[in-house]
């Protein structure tokens, strides 16, 4: 059964819609303003809901996507968006990927009727495969560097070199590690053109069930959980959107009341993830997933200091084992644990966490923070107190 371009968009709606939910109720703690860890608003005079409204805020923005789901209309559309817009803005650390492309993908539905115009569904449906076509192929030219392979190696099939003995099985997987940035480039480009998609959508898939495997059942746990949905999504959103479909992406659309997200989309997918490589704009506004490029921050936390600090952080404290009994806090750990989803390591998300661990009283002790990239270890790391948090970042080079 061939879909039609209103079909496409109602399935791919839900999707969305659906995506965003799960998300979102698995990372709950992230959308509250009941938690332990900061908040990151866009300026500081920003407002956080005082409870129980932002869980209120939160379940009438859920009810929004519901409804959006099975009723995808213009003006709930737009409805999402002005929620996400908020949500954006009281906290930083909601910037993740997922979060992102979500929303670059209801821009261009708040801008046309669905299901209402036939020539307006070909060019919403345009949009829509750029947006994901641009995904992949980012996410494949920024592994295309050492940091993606330590990423590999130590983190993703970390499970499976443990059991492995032999030299020769190392070095075979090892090498899949150098074929998944082309792979991944070749996909999206793939998708581009028609007589190769089907190529396209089988490495897609091949791509996605292997990294839910190795976020799953290999590590014997579900690890990083978050993005589950957001894989299983992809996987419908690339069926939905180029399985049999005939259409070309990126229809003419800049003489049409899609101008604006098509000039929007266009910006935010070709021209703004290369300004990441000169340090302006963020890892994950540019698609860097398993890239290695993110930042590590460890704070010294001495034993004489642990009276002074909150109940509350204490479960996010590691152990060192070290002789003068210090521990560490990991805001990247914290993140994890409380928020379940990853830190937001832009150097002003470390300044704005350090400032307030040294609002807190600790006592004759100092405050010592040191930050590297943990998967590229000849790039620049430093340590700093609490009068060099403006310099954190600055006697660095590179995002």
């Amino acid at each position: 059964m061939k879909w039609d371009a209103a079909q496409r968009l109602r399935w791919l709606v839900f999707l969305i819609s659906g995506g965003l939910i799960s998300s979102m109720l698995i990372s709950s703690k992230l959308w509250l303003s009941d938690r332990d860890f900061p908040h990151f608003p866009v300026w500081g005079k920003i407002p956080q809901f005082p409870t129980p409204l932002d869980q209120i805020f939160l379940i009438t923005f859920v009810f929004v996507l519901l409804l959006l789901a099975f009723k995808p209309k213009r003006r709930i559309v737009i409805a999402a968006l002005a929620f996400i817009l908020v949500f954006a803005l009281q906290d930083q650390m909601r910037w993740q990927p997922w979060f992102y492309q979500y929303a670059l993908m209801l821009l261009p539905l708040g801008f046309s009727r669905i299901a209402r115009n036939p020539e307006d569904n070909e060019k919403l449906l345009g949009l829509e495969q750029i947006v994901v076509i641009m995904i992949y192929v980012w996410g494949g030219i920024n592994k295309c560097q050492p940091g993606f392979i330590s990423v590999y190696e130590q983190s993703l099939m970390k499970p499976i070199y443990d059991t492995i003995e032999t030299g020769f099985l190392r070095s075979m997987f090892g090498a899949f590690g150098y074929l998944i940035p082309p792979v991944e480039i070749l996909a999206g480009i793939g998708l581009f053109f028609r007589k190769t998609r089907f190529m396209a959508i089988l490495a897609v898939v091949i791509t996605h069930l292997s990294i839910l495997i190795l976020l799953g059942p290999v590590k014997g746990h579900i690890s990083n959980p978050v993005v589950w949905p957001w894989n299983i999504v992809m996987l419908g959103m690339v069926i939905c959107l180029f399985g049999k479909m005939d259409t070309k992406p990126f229809l003419m659309i800049f003489r049409s009341r899609l101008a604006i997200p098509g000039i929007a989309l266009f910006i935010l997918l070709f021209a703004a993830p290369p300004l990441f490589y000169a340090g302006k704009w963020d890892r994950y506004l540019s698609f860097h997933l398993y890239s290695g490029y993110q930042k590590r921050m460890l704070v010294k936390i001495e034993e004489r200091t642990l009276p002074y600090l909150p109940e509350d952080w204490r479960p996010y404290l590691l152990d060192t084992n070290s002789e003068d009994g210090h521990k560490l806090l990991s805001p990247s750990v914290w993140a994890n644990k409380e928020l379940k989803v990853p830190l937001i390591s832009e150097w002003r998300i470390l300044r704005a966490f350090s400032q307030k661990l040294c609002a807190n009283d600790i006592g004759d002790s100092e405050w010592v923070f040191y930050v590297d990239y943990r998967h590229f270890p000849n790039k620049a790391k430093g340590y700093y107190n609490c009068s060099e948090i403006d310099e954190m970042g600055r006697r660095t080079i590179g995002p």
